[in-house]
């Protein structure tokens, strides 16, 4: 009695800690060197940044997610222009970057205090599509974020404020990454 006891807890533990690992798509890092010496594209111009009908409040993360990316590429001063789409043209190449937000779940601060770990992940999961300025896909692909349901848990929900954050800088090494000429 008393062993399987012990192996029935051994079980539950392993199921949580297999269960709650962080995951993130992975975009391949490249050096702003090698994009400065093969630069495709001179400029970045965010234009839809939109929701599916399901997802529950994407306002708020969809707008922290493209001003983490915007922020984060003007620091990497590599570009002539990264900004929202204002309707204008634009002087040289450009690369346009349309994005929908697929799921969305963040778990509140009352949930993460009582539950902790077992309140859940986290996730931000979304679609980008990378156009030049005909109207050529360049490049598709689902960029998922979910961080780690303890590592949230023992920031008291740090991690998962700043989850569209995080998933705007990995949109823009996702950008990087494509934005040189092969």
């Amino acid at each position: 009695m008393r062993s399987s006891v012990k192996h029935y807890i051994l079980a539950v533990a392993c199921i949580f800690f297999v269960t709650a690992c962080a995951v993130r798509t992975p975009v391949q890092e490249v050096s702003v060197a090698d994009i400065k010496a093969n630069l495709k594209y001179e400029n970045v111009i965010f234009r839809n940044f939109t929701a599916n009908p399901g997802v529950k409040a994407p306002e708020g993360p969809m707008m922290e997610c493209r001003q983490s990316a915007i922020d984060y590429l003007q620091l990497k001063r590599i570009y002539n222009k990264i900004e929202r789409d204002s309707g204008n043209s634009y002087t040289g190449p450009t690369m346009y970057v349309d994005v929908n937000v697929t799921s969305l779940r963040i778990v509140g601060g009352a949930a993460r205090f009582w539950a902790g770990a077992l309140a859940g992940r986290s996730n931000m999961n979304i679609d980008v599509k990378l156009t030049d300025a005909d109207g050529t896909l360049i490049v598709q692909k689902e960029l998922i974020g979910a961080p780690n349901a303890f590592s949230s848990a023992y920031s008291f929900g740090g991690v998962d404020r700043s989850l569209a954050q995080k998933v705007g800088f990995l949109l823009g090494d996702f950008i990087l990454a494509n934005s040189a000429g092969k």
